[in-house]
């Protein structure tokens, strides 16, 4: 069975496209001389990035939270479609979209997040003849697919961001081994998602940066050293052998400082 072709630009081949579609029509087979070529299918996802779908996604957040009324219609739509068994991928849960804000941590994560399980509600709520001005907010099945990629990049952060954020106990210890599992993670997106992997490079390149800054500040690694769940570990399997012989030199310096300035106390 052959699942693939190669072809060049030459127009024989678009005409042996055209054929093609004539033939698998005749076998019941849905073929299209353009759908299904990879090219098109490049071309439509980056149509579907330039169309901005996070800006769509506050979009409807705005439509569907605009009001009290509006807010209690969406619950009475995903309450109706759970009694009747209509979702597609089971019950939704009964919850409100969230908003988008610059200075709350992973609040576009979340808005997404969100957004993507309410989805089937949303659709058939813009379906209604009464919310036709706002059915253009619509996502087409590219643009809900970046989506869906984009949310995927965002979660690996995410979670960094949440093992960051602990009140329990001081994190400083666990921040470079995070960010470097976070830089680990979105390289192997590059290659799951491609169509992406220019702006998961900057992302990547971003974090690097403040990596390498503190690979050569001593409090990251003192605060690695004295963390009894690290101490030189992680640092002998992550980093280069001149860098630990570095932390461990901050280490003595920072001992020997201690011992003596505890000396003047006696």
């Amino acid at each position: 069975q052959i699942g693939q072709f190669t072809l060049d630009n030459a127009s024989n081949n678009n005409t042996l496209m055209v054929h093609l579609e004539k033939l698998f029509s005749m076998a019941g087979i849905k073929f299209h001389h353009d759908g299904n070529r990879i090219r098109e299918a490049l071309i439509e996802y980056a149509k579907a990035v330039k169309s901005d779908p996070i800006g769509t996604t506050v979009g409807i957040v705005a439509v569907c939270r605009k009001s009290g009324q509006r807010r209690a219609e969406l619950q009475q739509i995903i309450f109706d479609g759970n009694h009747d068994n209509v979702w597609p991928d089971g019950p939704i849960r009964p919850l409100q979209l969230l908003r988008q804000c610059e200075t709350r941590w992973s609040s576009t994560f979340n808005m997404i997040s969100r957004c993507i399980e309410l989805y089937p509600a949303i659709e058939f709520w813009f379906g209604k003849v009464a919310m036709a001005a706002h059915s253009h907010l619509c996502f087409t099945m590219t643009q809900f697919q970046v989506l869906h990629d984009i949310h995927q990049i965002l979660e690996a952060a995410h979670r960094c961001q949440e093992l960051l954020s602990s009140a329990k106990c001081p994190t400083l210890s666990w921040a470079l081994p995070a960010y470097e599992k976070l830089v680990t993670n979105w390289t192997e997106l590059q290659t799951a998602i491609p169509e992406l992997a220019h702006y998961i490079g900057l992302g990547i390149g971003k974090i690097m940066e403040y990596v390498s800054k503190g690979r050569r500040s001593r409090i990251y690694a003192l605060a690695m050293i004295v963390n009894p769940k690290t101490k030189f570990q992680w640092m002998e399997r992550h980093w280069l052998p001149w860098e630990v012989a570095q932390a461990e030199g901050w280490m003595i310096d920072a001992v020997r400082c201690s011992f003596t300035n505890s000396a003047f106390l006696f």
